[in-house]
């Protein structure tokens, strides 16, 4: 019965994940203080790839002359979920060392998410343009 349900989770895993997410990172880490140094530059790096599209994205805005939008509140209010919704996820787990790695996963899976909705919102055309920075 057990392989029943790990060959269904299987079959679902790919229509409910992103292929960003379905990427296990700092994997064969020996240590917690070894995972959480890991994670925390797989975070950064996923920060850093962020900010990088968001620039380019006011970039495109502004060549547009749409100041209408304001991609920085937005970003902060996007930030501000994320840090609420990620402080539950250590809460939830902070009976174990586990609680870094759960809380630093949700921050790197919801950046990379926040990087593609970016992406496909800004950065890409209606039409058959290319996108203006390659899909995250």
């Amino acid at each position: 019965m057990k392989s029943v349900h790990i060959a269904m989770l299987a079959l679902l895993y790919p229509l409910t994940t992103t292929a960003a997410q379905a990427e296990i990172v700092c994997a064969n880490i020996n240590t917690p203080q070894e995972e959480a140094r890991c994670m925390a530059g797989e975070v950064d790096k996923a920060n850093k790839k962020l900010s990088s599209y968001l620039q380019a994205a006011k970039s495109r805005l502004q060549q547009e002359d749409d100041n209408k939008l304001d991609l920085d509140a937005t970003q902060r209010a996007w930030e501000n979920y994320r840090s609420a919704h990620c402080d539950d996820v250590y809460t939830y787990w902070a009976s174990g060392s586990i609680r870094y790695r759960q809380s630093a996963q949700c921050q790197l899976d919801l950046t990379l998410t926040r990087t593609r909705d970016v992406w496909q919102a800004y950065l890409t055309f209606a039409d058959s343009t290319p996108a203006l920075l390659p899909a995250p």
